[in-house]
């Protein structure tokens, strides 16, 4: 017979999976329509469980989402406020950087863009992915401060301003070619690195072109970016 402690453990991992095919369900029924169209019947449908059981995991369709949006920003928790690596080639190192978010913003494309929408009208929304950004551009500036340090980055430039810039375009070109699961994220990539390495470093004195970073580097190097707050 199971001991108690195996018990517990089948129950933990009976009320996940339960939990998780709930978001997965929601993420279904939103695929080809909006957030505000969805309803906790169509939910519990779509997963195959009792209305009654949807109210043991979450209040409401938005603490849903919450609850989506922090297990995702949890999975990349240890890279919030440094995304960047420290190489020896500090293009390289945000070029893995840039990469990595893009790979993780197109795995995650489905729940991403509902987030870009109920950002737009649902204050704890807005609120979580606004401390997600201050914590990417936090980690950007400090980089750009290290980099200003050893005279890879012009010291006259406003780390501050830049390190908001570069995040917010990155944050919205993600959300325009990623946020819907069609565009592709190293082509993305590809282009952003250029414009972030020409904010950074200046005009190279040989065109230099970004490619993904082999050997699978650079697919966990950042979290993803937020939504925008229109």
């Amino acid at each position: 017979m199971p001991t108690s402690l195996e018990r517990r453990h089948n129950r933990r991992r009976r009320h996940e999976r339960t939990r998780q095919e709930l978001i997965e369900a929601a993420l279904n029924q939103s695929a080809e329509g909006s957030f505000k169209d969805l309803t906790v019947e169509g939910v519990t449908r779509e997963a195959g469980v009792a209305r009654s059981a949807f109210y043991v995991y979450f209040g409401d369709k938005e603490e849903l989402l919450l609850g989506a949006l922090e297990d995702l920003i949890a999975s990349h928790q240890n890279r919030l406020g440094r995304c960047w690596q420290q190489g020896d080639d500090p293009r390289r190192d945000i070029e893995r950087g840039i990469y990595g978010m893009a790979r993780v913003y197109a795995d995650s494309s489905g729940l991403l863009a509902l987030a870009g929408e109920a950002a737009t009208y649902d204050e704890e929304v807005r609120e979580l992915w606004s401390t997600v950004l201050e914590s990417i551009t936090e980690g950007t500036r400090d980089e750009i401060e290290r980099l200003q340090k050893t005279g890879a980055v012009n010291e006259s430039l406003d780390p501050d301003a830049l390190a908001e810039g570069l995040v917010l375009m990155t944050e919205r070109s993600f959300q325009i070619h990623l946020a819907q699961g069609e565009g592709d994220s190293s082509e993305v990539a590809s282009r952003l690195t250029r414009v972030w390495w020409a904010a950074l470093f200046g005009p190279p004195a040989q065109e230099e072109a970004p490619s993904p970073p082999e050997n699978g580097e650079g697919t966990e190097a950042g979290p993803p970016v937020a939504p925008p707050n229109e």
